[in-house]
C-alpha cells in the first residue's frame, strides 16, 4: 500500500479508523473491534466492548501503533493488510503516543504515568510516575528530554534519556498542549479560577525555565498548533466552534473562522493546510492557512480525535 498523501483518523466513538485517500478521493473504514476479534493473542471480546481509539503514530515504516481509552492498550497495525499484530496493556486511559528512537511513549492520563514502550519486542520498558491528569507529550530529540503535560498537574515533567533525570517545572495554570520551537516551549493551558473560564499562552526558555512571554486569552481552547519557522499559532475552541489565527511574539489576533461543532485536533501537511478533527460533527475539516477558509469536510466516524498524516 503507498501511503504517501494519504491521512488516518482515529475514531473514538464507533471504534474505527478513517483511511483517506486524497489523490483518488477514496475512504475506507477500518473497523478495529471487528479485526481486534480475530487477533491471536487475544480473541475473546465481550459484545458491545468499547475499545475507544484517539491518537495515532507511526514508526515510518508501514506499521502504527493506536492508543485506546476504553480497553487501557495500545495495538500494533500493518496498515499494508489492515491487520492487528500485537496488543500491549498499558497504564488506564492511555491518551497521546509519541515515537522516537525504535521506543514508543504513552501518557496514561488516569493512572498519572507515562508508559515507554520498546517497539521491536513490542513490549513495556517501565512506567514513570508523572503529575496529574498527563495528556501530552513533546520530544526534544536533540537533548534527549522528553515533556510531558499533566492537565491537572499545574506542571510539565522534564524526564531525560540521556541522563537519566527527572525534573519538574511549575505552572501557575494546568496545561493542556505543549510544542517546543528553538529552545522555548510554547504552553496552552486553561484557567478556571471557580469565576472566569479563560485560557493563555506562555512561552519558557528551556535554558532558564522563566516566562518570556504570557498572552491571555477569552475563552476555553481546547488544542494549539505552531507553524515551523513563523510565530503564527493556531488555536480551536470546543467552546465556540472557532479556529484563531494568531501572533504570538506580537499577541495580536490575526483572524478567526467558524468551523461548527467542536473542533478539536489540529495537524499540518506542511505546506498550506490544516486537518480539524471535529469531535461533535464526526468531521475532518481541510482549512486553507493562506486563505483562512475551509477546504472542504469529510464525514469520517463517531467522535473523531487522533489524526495521521503519510507526506
Amino acid at each position: 500500500m503507498i501511503l504517501r498523501g494519504k491521512v488516518l483518523v482515529a475514531n473514538t466513538g464507533d471504534d474505527t479508523l478513517t483511511f483517506i485517500d486524497f489523490d483518488d478521493k477514496n475512504k475506507e473504514t477500518i473497523d478495529l473491534l471487528k479485526i481486534a476479534s480475530h487477533n491471536t493473542r487475544r480473541t475473546i471480546r465481550l459484545e458491545g466492548y468499547l475499545i475507544g481509539p484517539y491518537d495515532i503514530v507511526s514508526n515510518g515504516h508501514g506499521y502504527i501503533y493506536c492508543t485506546n481509552v476504553y480497553d487501557n492498550s495500545v495495538f500494533k497495525m500493518d496498515l499494508n493488510n489492515n491487520k492487528i499484530i500485537d496488543i500491549l496493556a498499558v497504564g488506564s486511559y492511555p491518551t497521546c503516543i509519541k515515537y522516537f528512537d525504535k521506543h514508543l511513549y504513552v501518557t496514561n492520563t488516569d493512572s498519572n504515568s507515562i508508559s515507554i514502550i520498546d517497539e521491536e519486542s513490542f513490549s513495556l520498558v517501565e512506567n514513570i510516575p508523572v503529575g496529574e491528569k498527563p495528556t501530552y507529550i513533546e520530544i526534544d530529540e536533540i537533548n534527549m528530554n522528553i515533556y510531558v503535560a499533566n492537565s491537572n498537574g499545574y506542571s510539565i515533567d522534564v524526564i531525560s534519556l540521556k541522563e537519566n533525570n527527572h525534573s519538574i517545572i511549575k505552572l501557575c495554570n494546568n496545561p493542556i498542549k505543549i510544542t517546543l520551537f528553538e529552545n522555548h516551549i510554547y504552553i496552552l493551558s486553561n484557567v478556571n479560577n471557580g469565576l472566569d473560564n479563560n485560557s493563555n499562552i506562555s512561552i519558557i526558555n528551556l535554558e532558564t525555565y522563566k516566562e518570556e512571554s504570557n498572552t491571555q486569552l477569552e475563552g476555553i481552547f481546547s488544542n494549539m498548533l505552531k507553524i515551523n519557522n513563523r510565530e503564527i499559532i493556531f488555536i480551536t475552541s470546543m467552546e465556540n466552534g472557532y479556529i484563531y489565527r494568531m501572533d504570538i511574539r506580537g499577541r495580536n489576533l490575526l483572524s478567526k473562522t467558524y468551523l461548527k461543532g467542536m473542533p478539536n485536533k489540529l495537524e499540518w501537511n506542511g505546506e498550506n493546510t490544516l486537518f480539524i478533527s471535529n469531535i461533535s460533527t464526526n468531521m475532518l475539516t481541510l482549512f486553507d492557512i493562506n486563505e483562512n477558509r475551509i477546504i472542504k469536510n469529510i464525514k469520517v466516524g463517531r467522535e473523531p480525535n487522533g489524526i495521521l498524516i503519510f507526506y
